[in-house]
């Protein structure tokens, strides 16, 4: 055999085997865990398990439980996804239904990714309730015995982030513009600009929930919600510290006075000790 010819089969036998390494299957991507429990409604003894819909403390929401249920969507091959329904238009326009996941443990150092999908149904048919679906950072109740299934009144909202949006174009806002078909939506907290005094307050907290409320100024409906997902996704990043950051606002990070400086310095943000709650006796 000729040098032309060896030359010739060496060159096929290599690019056949470029070819099958191509084709075989690459290894599925690791998948980080999805911290909230029953987040597909697919508990066989309670579809609703593992979800706070029951607030018989709070006069506005004394039935909030009667219209929170779990069933086979009628437009997909889901088998089961939790509807809230909101077609009472006195309670669309003001209180709204709502839901929680159980407390999940929040560690102010990490990221996390947060993802849904939901549709909205109006009494009519087509587009329903705007509905509002954001992530809420708790911290312990000050007199609240810590322990690793609190219970809702031994947590106190310290941090709202802003709302998931699910249209796509919404950038800010109260309403999560659900629309009638289904949508999934994600977003990931914290923002990466935080302020000092955001991360100030996110230092504090220890447990994580996510609410969804369905409501609306004038649309009456329901609000349909499928495969919800908190998964930790890494490190947060450093908060960026500017010059004035001592009075900057909760809300945009503004300086109140003075002006910034032109070049921004990093600054490892030093935790502040948060609230060590003991039960003091007697009532809470």
């Amino acid at each position: 055999m000729n040098r032309t010819m060896m030359f010739f089969l060496s060159g096929s036998v290599f690019a056949a085997a470029t070819v099958f390494a191509q084709m075989r299957p690459h290894p599925a991507r690791h998948e980080a865990p999805n911290l909230v429990r029953n987040g597909n409604f697919d508990d066989p003894v309670d579809p609703l398990n593992h979800w706070i819909y029951v607030f018989d403390h709070n006069k506005h929401y004394m039935k909030n439980h009667t219209r929170v249920s779990v069933e086979k969507d009628r437009f997909s091959t889901r088998a089961r996804v939790m509807k809230l329904d909101a077609r009472d238009h006195d309670i669309c326009v003001n209180q709204g239904v709502m839901v929680y996941t159980e407390p999940i443990r929040y560690n102010p150092r990490k990221s996390y990714k947060i993802s849904l999908s939901a549709r909205s149904e109006g009494v009519r048919g087509g587009k329903g309730p705007t509905c509002r679906v954001y992530p809420i950072a708790y911290r312990w109740h000050p007199r609240a015995v810590k322990s690793d299934h609190p219970a809702f009144s031994d947590l106190r909202e310290d941090v709202r982030f802003q709302p998931i949006y699910f249209d796509g174009k919404t950038k800010t806002g109260p309403f999560s513009m659900v629309p009638s078909r289904w949508t999934r939506a994600a977003t990931v907290i914290p923002d990466p600009n935080r302020t000092e005094m955001q991360q100030h307050h996110l230092e504090n907290c220890q447990w994580l929930m996510l609410k969804i409320v369905a409501l609306d100024a004038s649309t009456d409906g329901c609000l349909y919600i499928s495969d919800v997902k908190i998964q930790e996704v890494g490190e947060a990043n450093e908060v960026n510290v500017r010059a004035g950051s001592q009075t900057k606002s909760f809300t945009h990070g503004q300086t109140w006075g003075g002006t910034r400086s032109e070049t921004d310095s990093q600054k490892k943000f030093v935790p502040v000790g948060g609230p060590r709650p003991i039960r003091q006796g007697g009532k809470k």
